[in-house]
C-alpha cells in the first residue's frame, strides 16, 4: 500500500495541472460567478474541488474498497452536474441539478457507504443508521462550504483525526488517512486567499468520505458521533431555521454558524481555523471518555 500521505501531493498536483489547464487552455471547469445575498466574492471563482477524486479514488481502488469508490464517483458526478448548471443559471442561483436527481445520487451514494460498513441483510438496523447518517454528513459538509477553507479544513481535520484514533490499520484507515491528506492538499488554494472554490463536487467529495470516516468508527464505538458535532450543529440549526421562516431547506442563506462568528466579529481568514479546531476538539473529546 501507497503511504496514504502522497495523497496530499496527488491531490495538489491534480488541482494544480487541472486549474491551469482551465485558465490557459480551455475552461472546462465550472466558475461560480459572484451573485447579490451570500456570494461574497467579487470575480468568478473556479469550482476544481472534482480534482480531488483521482487521489481519493486511486486509494479506494487500492485499499478495494469498490462500494466506497463507487459512491465517490457518484457524488463528485452529481455535484459537477449541478455546479455546472448552476454556472448557466439564472442572477439569483436558483438553477442547478433537479433536487430530485441530486437526492437519488445523495442516497444511492449514502447506501453504498452503508454497504461497506455493514450487512444490509444480516444487520439491517445498523444499516439502516448508519445510511441515515452517511446522507446527513456528506449533506452537513456541503452545507459548511460557505467560506473560505471551512469545509476542507474540517472534513481533513476530521478524516486525519479518525484515521489516526478509532480505525484500525486496515483499508479503511488508509482511505480515510488518504481522503484527508487530500484535503488539505486542496487547502492552500481555498485559504486563506482562495484561488479555487470546492463547489457542490468538492464538498460532496469530502462528505461522503467523512460520513464513512465517522460511520465506520461509530459503527463500533457510538461514542465517536461526537466527532460529527460542528456539521450537524450546523446542519440542524440551519434547516431548523429555514423551514421556521417558510424557506426552502436547500436555498443557501448567511444563517450558518459560519456567518454568525463573522456577524461577531471573527476575521474571515480566521473561521476555518477556528472552526476545524473546534471540530477536533469535539472528536478528542470522544477520544477521552
Amino acid at each position: 500500500m501507497i503511504d496514504p500521505g502522497w495523497s496530499a501531493a496527488v491531490a495538489f498536483a491534480c488541482v494544480l495541472v487541472g486549474d491551469q489547464v482551465n485558465r490557459r487552455l480551455f475552461g472546462w471547469l465550472p466558475d461560480d460567478p459572484p451573485r447579490a445575498g451570500r456570494k461574497s466574492h467579487a470575480r468568478p471563482m473556479t469550482l476544481a474541488g472534482a480534482l480531488m477524486a483521482p487521489a481519493i479514488l486511486l486509494y479506494c481502488g487500492l485499499a478495494e474498497l469498490w462500494l466506497l469508490a463507487a459512491a465517490v464517483a457518484v457524488v463528485t458526478a452529481v455535484g459537477f452536474e449541478d455546479d455546472r448548471r448552476k454556472e448557466l443559471g439564472d442572477s439569483l442561483g436558483e438553477s442547478g441539478l433537479d433536487w430530485r436527481w441530486k437526492a437519488l445520487g445523495l442516497v444511492a451514494a449514502a447506501a453504498l457507504v452503508a454497504c461497506e460498513v455493514a450487512e444490509p441483510v444480516t444487520e439491517p438496523w445498523l444499516w439502516s443508521s448508519l445510511f441515515a447518517l452517511t446522507f446527513v454528513i456528506t449533506n452537513a459538509v456541503n452545507f459548511l462550504d460557505n467560506t473560505d477553507g471551512v469545509a476542507a479544513g474540517i472534513a481533513g481535520a476530521l478524516l486525519l483525526l479518525l484515521g489516526l484514533g478509532p480505525l484500525p490499520p486496515g483499508p479503511c484507515q488508509s482511505v480515510s488517512l488518504a481522503a484527508g491528506f487530500a484535503a488539505l492538499g486542496f487547502l492552500p488554494f481555498n485559504w486563506p486567499r482562495p484561488r479555487v472554490f470546492l463547489g457542490d463536487s468538492g464538498a460532496y467529495l469530502l462528505g461522503i468520505c467523512t460520513s464513512f470516516a465517522v460511520a465506520a468508527s461509530a459503527a463500533t464505538e457510538l461514542k465517536w458521533l461526537l466527532a460529527a458535532t460542528v456539521p450537524l450543529a450546523d446542519f440542524t440549526q440551519v434547516v431548523l431555521m429555514r423551514l421556521w421562516i417558510g424557506v426552502p431547506p436547500w436555498v443557501g442563506d448567511r444563517r450558518h454558524l459560519t456567518h454568525i462568528a463573522q456577524n461577531l466579529g471573527l476575521h474571515r481568514a480566521a473561521v476555518a481555523p477556528v472552526f476545524a479546531a473546534i471540530a477536533v476538539g469535539t472528536a478528542l473529546i470522544a477520544r477521552v471518555i
